[in-house]
């Protein structure tokens, strides 16, 4: 268990063959996917009613025919070429895989079977109410949602990817006759083989989106999949809309210099102005050294330019699970005393809520929720705004 190994073409027949038998005709999952298929087929009809519009995710586009839908994900991971899934309505045929379609993985939706490859995936199933039909997760010690714990606990979900989520058990999830296995985007040298074995491997890259606004719409990518159309645009038209309002209200105050990041393995990443987290800072009514730096990733620096340029910020931001004190900081680097922020005590990191793993709730929950995330920046950096604010994701590192 939890390595990956290449399958005879017996062993990837034999798995099939029992795979195919029908399984466990109780799951209720599999039930109520069942009771949604068409049974009479009728051409003329459009069977998605409800229609989703893509407003703000740039990775993905999402088009409709009539008993089918078509997305594609422009980009899975850095330098990959897209990826085109064909959503069809169980029950009714699928099209053609000419042209456009051409290579294309075809998927019979509502699914009923999901395995979740990022801890990212798993909000947006609980919020879609959808978290029943979750049967696997790649690295269950890395999940902070108590609700999936206690699945897995129940042995509901399944794990199968090992401690990391890389080492990926073939078997286990041939055996387990997931509809979709989605991962972030990233390949894995377990996928050929489970494709092989007709396992369907959609890219769930949300992780690519600049825009926090974008990365929350990944939510109509899963609802695809279930058939929680109307559900997702109510959740994320809410989740636009809070946010919106949150971006008026800081934009009312003087912005406040913000030190973001910190130094890992000899390097400090600081943000350039177009990425996701000088977005956030911007929105929550902030700023920082590099926020006119163009392009979407990140540079990176020593210690010493760091402290040359953004010694004087206002308020520091790290990402660090471990820090809980100040003298943790200094105990990582004498050197980051220098800092006004420390000075001051105004450092603040993203470690509120950890899974017993060492998961982060931030890059769980936070993905789907830059609501709350930004509610928690505005009460940082403008804490005249949000009087008696309690955080979501972020707390003040103690004395």
């Amino acid at each position: 268990m939890g390595m990956s190994r290449p399958l005879t073409g017996t062993l990837v027949a034999l798995l099939l063959a029992l795979t195919a038998c029908g399984g466990d005709s109780g799951d209720p999952g599999e039930a109520a996917a069942g009771d949604r298929c068409v049974g009479d087929f009728d051409p003329a009809e459009d069977y998605f009613p409800v229609k989703q519009t893509v407003r703000h995710a740039s990775n993905f586009t999402l088009r409709y025919a009539k008993n089918y839908q078509v997305i594609t994900v422009k980009q899975p991971s850095p330098g990959v070429k897209p990826e085109t899934y064909v959503l069809v309505r169980c029950g009714t045929p699928a099209p053609a895989l000419t042209g456009p379609l051409a290579g294309a993985v075809t998927v019979e939706t509502p699914v009923a079977k999901v395995f979740a490859g990022s801890t990212t995936h798993l909000p947006f199933l609980t919020e879609l109410g959808a978290l029943d039909r979750l049967k696997g997760v790649a690295a269950a010690g890395l999940i902070t949602s108590p609700q999936v714990r206690a699945l897995v606990k129940a042995g509901t979900v399944v794990e199968y990817g090992g401690v990391t989520g890389e080492e990926v058990d073939t078997e286990k999830v041939i055996g387990a006759r997931p509809d979709v296995l989605m991962t972030d985007g990233r390949e894995n040298r377990a996928y050929g083989p489970l494709r092989q074995a007709g396992v369907k491997i959609l890219a769930n890259a949300e992780w690519q989106e600049a825009t926090p606004l974008g990365r929350a719409e990944w939510i109509k990518f899963v609802a695809a999949l279930t058939g929680g159309e109307a559900t997702a645009t109510r959740v994320f038209d809410k989740v636009a809309a809070d946010y919106g309002a949150l971006v008026a209200k800081a934009a009312k105050a003087s912005p406040v210099t913000v030190l973001p990041g910190q130094m890992f393995q000899g390097q400090w990443a600081v943000p350039n102005g177009g990425s996701f987290t000088s977005r956030l800072i911007k929105d929550a009514g902030g700023t920082h050294a590099w926020a006119a730096t163009p392009g979407t990733g990140s540079a990176t620096l020593d210690l010493e330019a760091v402290l040359a340029k953004a010694r004087g910020a206002k308020i520091w931001l790290p990402q660090v699970n471990e820090w809980k004190t100040l003298a943790d900081v200094t105990k990582a680097d004498p050197r980051h005393a220098e800092f006004a922020a420390f000075t001051s005590g105004d450092v603040w990191s993203i470690n509120k809520v950890l899974g017993p793993g060492g998961g982060n709730d931030f890059y769980e929950r936070g993905v789907g929720r830059p609501d709350l995330i930004l509610a928690d920046l505005v009460a940082v950096l403008h804490p005249e705004l949000s009087p008696g604010h309690t955080f979501t994701f972020y707390r003040r590192l103690t004395r």
